[in-house]
């Protein structure tokens, strides 16, 4: 049997040669989960959406957390903060029609700033029901007021009026991925270069990727990209009563959305992770999908996801493995989209129902495109381990 990481150089290589090929550049430049996925989410980090989570955390509670703020180094952490004119939206569909039936809406005050160079805000959680839930709107009823914990400091915790805890605050970014070595790898594959080499070559990872004697491998070392960096996160541990109930499935996506003269203007949309990064191919395809809702997703998107899919799936054969057949890849496409996280309330599988902290989402969905063929990026841990209880996500560095 090969190793795995010889499977991974092999058929990564393939599949970014092959959808290139097939599609263009686009879709593969992956820049994490969701961090910095589109031209419009650059407009301001703190309203970039990395990652949305929801799992099981007792027989009858569910938490949510999603994550803003990218790739913060612990320095930059001091400082770190919720935009003021933002609103945070973690959305709720309880009948499988992908449109929102209830929203959990929060928004954070100005900032106080400390002698140490920290700060906190006041934040409030309203929940919206119904019609109102589909809209991007601060309204809705008041069910917790707290304020974000201190970098640095003890840990504040909110209660939720009905049942529930919330958090806001710095957190180690969950998310692992050994992203600079796929970055590599793509630019040597669209400067042509043809010779795989070997991983954790270091002397040929230095050459530039546009180098003729570049290796495609060399830079792939299975390092996470983002270990030793934080987010700005909110969490909330919710009774499933208040979600849909137990046993029942829901749909979950986050948004984000800033304050203007106008009204307000949608940045960002996340339910699974990569969605976006990888079926959508051009920059105006991404930030579409970011400013649509769920429901349009596969009117939007499915003809690039399953151009993806069938490019990944064609490598696959020629590499002489099985690949999936254009009633499988088009099932695969409308299990993919619309773009939310799928979550049996009370059940405890993991990726793809909901999304824990410790999932490996990548391993997952490698494994899911490729059928089974490639199974592993080389980064299959978090840098740091997560909480017990509640906020669950890991303390920031």
């Amino acid at each position: 049997m090969r190793s795995p990481r010889k499977l991974i150089g092999g058929l990564g290589l393939l599949a970014v040669a092959g959808t290139v090929a097939a599609i263009g550049a686009g879709p593969l430049l992956v820049t994490g989960a969701d961090h910095l996925d589109s031209p419009l989410v650059k407009i301001d980090a703190r309203v970039d959406i990395t990652d949305p989570y929801a799992w099981r955390t007792s027989a009858s509670t569910t938490t949510l957390a999603v994550n803003v703020n990218p790739l913060t180094s612990p320095a930059d952490t001091t400082g770190a903060r919720f935009r003021q004119t933002a609103l945070y939206e973690i959305k709720i569909d309880t009948n499988g029609d992908a449109v929102a039936d209830i929203a959990y809406r929060i928004k954070f005050s100005s900032f106080t700033r400390f002698s140490d160079g920290t700060n906190n805000q006041i934040f409030t959680v309203k929940r919206a029901v119904g019609l109102a839930a589909r809209r991007t709107e601060w309204t809705g009823a008041t069910v917790a007021v707290g304020r974000t914990s201190r970098y640095g400091g003890g840990t504040r915790i909110a209660a939720v009026t009905g049942g529930g805890l919330a958090f806001a605050g710095p957190r180690d970014d969950p998310f692992f991925f050994d992203l600079v070595g796929f970055k590599h790898l793509k630019s040597r594959v669209l400067a042509g270069r043809q010779d795989l080499g070997t991983v954790n070559d270091t002397t040929n990872c230095a050459l530039a990727d546009d180098d003729a004697s570049a290796r495609l491998l060399s830079c792939f070392t299975g390092s996470d990209t983002f270990a030793g960096t934080n987010v700005s996160s909110i969490v909330l541990k919710l009774p499933n009563a208040k979600l849909g109930g137990t046993g029942h499935t829901v749909g979950i996506w986050a948004t984000t959305a800033i304050q203007t003269r106008s009204g307000w203007q949608r940045i960002d949309r996340m339910g699974r992770p990569a969605i976006n990064t990888v079926f959508n191919i051009t920059d105006g395809e991404k930030d579409l999908s970011n400013l649509v809702n769920p429901a349009d997703d596969r009117s939007t998107m499915k003809d690039t996801t399953v151009a993806v899919l069938s490019a990944l799936s064609a490598v696959v054969v020629h590499a002489g493995a099985t690949g999936y057949t254009p009633a499988q890849i088009n099932a695969i496409a409308n299990v993919l989209l619309p773009d939310t996280l799928r979550i049996k309330l009370g059940n405890s599988a993991g990726f793809l129902n909901g999304r824990k902290p410790a999932d490996d989402v990548i391993n997952t969905e490698f494994s899911l495109v490729t059928n089974g063929a490639l199974t592993s990026d080389g980064v299959n841990a978090n840098d740091k381990a997560f909480l017990p209880a509640f906020p669950y996500l890991a303390a920031p560095h």
